[in-house]
């Protein structure tokens, strides 16, 4: 049953919760700590990231491979999860975020790259209820995504790892190879970190002035344009005036606030903070 949803909308701009800002802490109950910040912080909707909603142990084998053959053993085993879990196992993960009153908008998946994963991606997207998989992959896989999302109707966010000084062809990672990409399926966006774009060398704000009509969300993060990640307001991402852009314009784009910096505060109590930061950006 859908709890009473919870309202993040200020001056027009929707936000939400880039749920890998919890990245770091213990993995078992993990959600639960997510769904409690977001009500407490008053935000209504996420972006789940998969290793959150994966088994602990087979997220911590991969994250201690030592190399790049046990990695992709780990992987692999990921993987064989992915194709064997029910979908139930996602369909009781929506309930439990919507019995609070939060949507699960995006599912930022780490999707493999054989065809039979890659489709698998889509289904436990829809059945986490999420209007957008988002995905760091290449346009090699992106050329293999578009006819998939069409077929299931969803829309997929090329988040790509944006940085000017990029010299991979295959990689989505300069405004071109972002046009590059979402010109593959009418069913492409723009997903981009912009605390990322400024630690590539992106003037972040003509990005989004540039693209606004293909990006779907925003992950917001401050850093510094050494790539430095730092609490919002303390680095060099123009964060208040993108915001303040997408409200003058009345874009429909999301700003889902994303904190991986260090601090002497609770993560809970970082994402308050940077909500606080957004309300007065936009007061």
């Amino acid at each position: 049953m859908m709890g009473a949803k919870i309202e993040s909308r200020i001056a027009g701009v929707q936000f939400g919760l880039q749920s890998y800002s919890f990245n770091g802490l213990p993995l078992e109950g993990i959600l639960d700590v997510v769904i409690a910040s977001m009500v407490e912080t008053g935000l209504g909707e996420c972006e789940i990231w998969s290793p959150l909603i994966e088994p602990p142990d087979l997220v911590r084998q991969i994250r201690a491979a030592q190399d790049a053959d046990q990695r992709a053993k780990a992987r692999a085993e990921l993987g064989k999860w992915h194709l064997a879990v029910p979908l139930d196992h996602f369909r009781a993960i929506r309930r439990k975020f919507e019995e609070a009153g939060i949507e699960i908008t995006a599912f930022s998946a780490s999707p493999g790259s054989s065809d039979e994963e890659l489709n698998r991606s889509f289904e436990i997207t829809k059945a986490l209820g999420a209007r957008i998989m988002t995905v760091a992959s290449p346009l090699s896989i992106a050329r293999r995504l578009a006819p998939m999302a069409e077929r299931h109707d969803l829309l997929v966010g090329l988040q790509g790892i944006p940085t000017m000084q990029a010299t991979n062809p295959d990689q989505i990672a300069r405004p071109e190879q972002y046009e590059e990409g979402v010109a593959l399926s009418k069913n492409f966006r723009i997903t981009i970190d912009v605390g990322d774009a400024v630690g590539g060398g992106y003037d972040a704000l003509q990005f989004v002035r540039d693209h606004h009509q293909r990006i779907f969300q925003l992950f917001l993060k401050d850093r510094t344009k050494a790539g430095v990640s730092v609490p919002w307001g303390e680095g060099d991402t123009p964060i208040a005036a993108i915001l303040q852009l997408i409200r003058d314009q009345k874009w429909p784009i999301r700003g889902y606030l994303d904190n991986d910096y260090k601090s002497p505060l609770s993560r809970a109590e970082d994402v308050k903070r940077s909500y606080a930061y957004a309300r007065r950006a936009l007061a």
